[in-house]
């Protein structure tokens, strides 16, 4: 019953200066959709980088390079080996393990077809390169294993320079670009055998002032790699396992062929190896650090909203000095009002709360529906929002409620 009284109470007070309380609410409410929104935002980052990682992002895939980690930690003192073809065949020959493989090697060489040039970024890769990447011909076909073993003179153009070369704006004349010939730098010309289907702009070229897809790229053949001034071998190996499962066991494995053929650095492997799953982990690790650390910043305007609720109840308190001194008087208990007051506090704060979350979440719908960016405002929101309103209240009302409870009821009487 006495509970119910002094809820009662609470509400009564509450009404009568709604206006007071809504403006506490407010503060509340920013401060709550501040936070909601920065977790929001940092959700949709951390899937949209994950959709964007193309191979790191399948968990079949296998990054094997040079230990570079081992290597600054000893201030380079020593030279990394690269992955030879001996060791790309002994890693093809784990049938159980290992679906497929790539070395790749970059370079950059002005490509022209007739009038038409472009600094265009050449990627010498196997046959195999394609179907770990999931890139689709639009026209011919992909590399095979005699293009490999001749180092025939051919290439796969990128859709973006497919069309730079091969149909120019205001240009009528669309040719075929299967069988033309194009030159690269010094190298000489070079067959086009097939071209890409268009890819996708990605998250990351919005950022940058350059194409970051294969659209732009000409692919080579890795073995006719030599004809533009490099090696048959690799600092750079792809690798898909043939199953998820099989991953962990592929990696040891591929470790141990490496280690066989090259030996280690003072017990220290000299090479290393990403997956899919740890590249994820680390991605996942770190927008979640950024994530918390940006809200705990934003979490700032919620010292400053429970400061405003703290100065609204010190006011209400101050002005009802007189009701107060009355109760008490009347037989009411101090711990009855300051819970009274409390409870006021916790009514302004959760309602802030609520409205906040709300406004979060239409906030992050609007921002979904205008621009590619996801917006995800994760299920555990609304019970984080409330926690944290309620932890505002009971800091913020408790120096208010603790006054009012403990007021003389003489000299309250007395107030004017």
């Amino acid at each position: 019953m006495k509970l119910t009284w002094i809820v009662a109470e609470a509400a009564d007070s509450l009404s009568s200066n709604l206006r007071r309380g809504l403006l506490a609410a407010l503060g509340l409410m920013v401060g709550i959709a501040s936070v909601v929104c920065v977790i929001s935002a940092g959700r949709g980052l951390e899937s949209l980088i994950v959709k964007e990682m193309g191979a790191f992002g399948r968990p079949t895939h296998l990054e094997v390079m040079t230990n570079y980690r081992y290597l600054a930690s000893i201030g380079w003192t020593k030279s990394p080996e690269p992955i030879t073809e001996e060791d790309r065949d002994a890693i093809m020959g784990l049938k159980d393990l290992v679906a497929r493989s790539s070395p790749s090697a970059d370079f950059q060489f002005t490509a022209r077809y007739g009038a038409r040039s472009s600094v265009t970024r050449i990627l010498a890769v196997s046959s195999d390169y394609f179907p770990m990447e999931r890139l689709s011909l639009n026209r011919g076909r992909p590399f095979n294993q005699e293009d490999d073993r001749s180092k025939r003179r051919a290439a796969i153009l990128g859709a973006s320079i497919a069309e730079k070369f091969f149909s120019p704006p205001r240009n009528a004349n669309h040719e075929d670009p299967i069988g033309k010939r194009i030159s690269i730098g010094t190298f000489g010309e070079i067959e086009v055998i097939g071209t890409l289907k268009p890819e996708p702009a990605s998250l990351f070229q919005s950022f940058q002032n350059y194409d970051t897809t294969n659209n732009g790229t000409i692919f080579v053949p890795f073995s006719s790699v030599s004809r533009f001034g490099g090696e048959s071998v690799t600092n750079q190996l792809k690798v898909e396992a043939i199953s998820v499962d099989k991953v962990e066991k592929a990696q040891r494995s591929i470790l141990s062929i490496l280690s066989q053929n090259h030996g280690r650095w003072d017990g220290e492997s000299k090479y290393s190896i990403e997956t899919g799953k740890s590249a994820l982990a680390e991605v996942t690790s770190m927008t979640t650090l950024v994530t918390n650390f940006v809200s705990a910043v934003a979490g700032i305007s919620l010292i400053v909203a429970g400061i405003g609720v703290m100065n609204v109840m010190l006011i209400s308190v101050k002005e009802r000095t007189k009701e107060i001194g009355t109760r008490k008087a009347l037989g009411a208990r101090g711990s009855w009002i300051g819970s009274q007051f409390l409870i006021e506090s916790l009514a302004v704060c959760l309602s802030g709360g609520v409205a906040g979350v709300t406004l979060a979440s239409l906030v992050a719908f609007a921002v979904s529906r205008l621009t590619s960016l996801p917006a995800i405002v994760p299920a555990g929101t609304v019970p984080l929002s409330l926690t944290l309103s309620t932890l505002v209240a009971m800091t913020f009302g408790w120096l208010p409620a603790r006054r009012a409870s403990k007021l003389d009821p003489c000299e309250a009487l007395r107030y004017e």
